[in-house]
């Protein structure tokens, strides 16, 4: 079990907790609209300006004393930002606590993917991903999750989210569903241009049909035989292959042209054989 963090400042871009927080104070959810609306309008201009309290419009003066004390715009900031040759910023984001995590911008003709983290490390163990060596320390909360995309539209505009940094995303679900859901509502983006990616969290990825039916599922496979995969994605043990294909295809279950991803990682001299072909 992972310890629950509690963030002070919190992110006023966490909508759970502003939510509660409005009603909790005898304010209106349309008051944290504007909240949102003004961040998402600030970071999407590209602007690079700190983003008070105080500068958000149209609030009661009563509020913003309030929301001063409890939250912050940003709870996270960027230590580090680098460009490769190809275009690709990868931006190393230091957390409340003092934890990194990475979150990278992809840039394709007429399109720019962010690829974000859930977690601070993973459970997981997979053989192959360097996260997994260092085990779950934390899960990040919704507003942490959003706050890459937010650094990240300071940086490029953004069409396309993918759960595929840090962490597995089904196993820090309301968080990662609560984000999902935010990136649509408060940032515009269209939910099938956000994919997760999952090594198969089976009873996680049947609730997601019904929580979040439009967003793209992608599966971390690497191998096409149950002994196979657990070698490389341990906790396969728990989630065999077989299930796992029979929730993949209730997922599919009438969906006309969706389609599921799947993630091969190429092994040398253990899943490249004309056998696993």
């Amino acid at each position: 079990m992972v310890k629950k963090r509690v963030l002070s400042p919190a992110p006023l871009l966490d909508t759970a907790l502003l939510t509660a927080f409005v009603e909790e104070n005898g304010l209106k959810l349309v008051h944290a609209q504007k909240i949102w609306k003004h961040i998402s309008t600030q970071v999407q201009a590209q602007s690079t300006a700190d983003i008070s309290v105080r500068d958000i419009p149209h609030l009661p003066s009563h509020a913003y004393p309030l929301l001063e004390a409890k939250f912050a715009a940003f709870t996270t900031t960027v230590a580090e930002q680098h460009t490769s040759s190809d275009g690709t910023v990868k931006l190393l984001i230091t957390l409340q606590d003092g934890h990194n995590i990475e979150a990278v911008i992809m840039k394709h003709s007429g399109r720019n993917t962010l690829c974000v983290s859930s977690q601070v490390g993973c459970q997981m163990g997979c053989t192959f991903c360097a996260t997994g060596t260092m085990g779950i320390i934390a899960d990040l909360c919704a507003g942490e999750i959003l706050e890459q995309l937010a650094h990240a539209f300071r940086v490029a505009p953004i069409r396309n989210v993918v759960f595929m940094g840090m962490g597995e995303p089904l196993n820090n679900y309301d968080a990662v569903l609560a984000a999902i859901r935010a990136m649509t509502d408060v940032f515009g983006l269209a939910p099938k241009y956000i994919t997760l990616s999952t090594v198969g969290v089976i009873h996680r990825i049947r609730q997601l049909k019904e929580d979040a039916p439009l967003v793209r599922l992608a599966l971390s496979l690497h191998a096409p035989t149950q002994d196979l995969r657990v070698q490389i994605v341990p906790t396969a043990k728990a989630y065999p292959l077989d299930k796992l294909m029979l929730a993949i295809d209730d997922h599919l279950k009438d969906r006309d042209n969706r389609m599921v991803m799947m993630e091969y990682i190429m092994l040398k001299h253990v899943n490249v054989a004309i056998a696993t072909a």
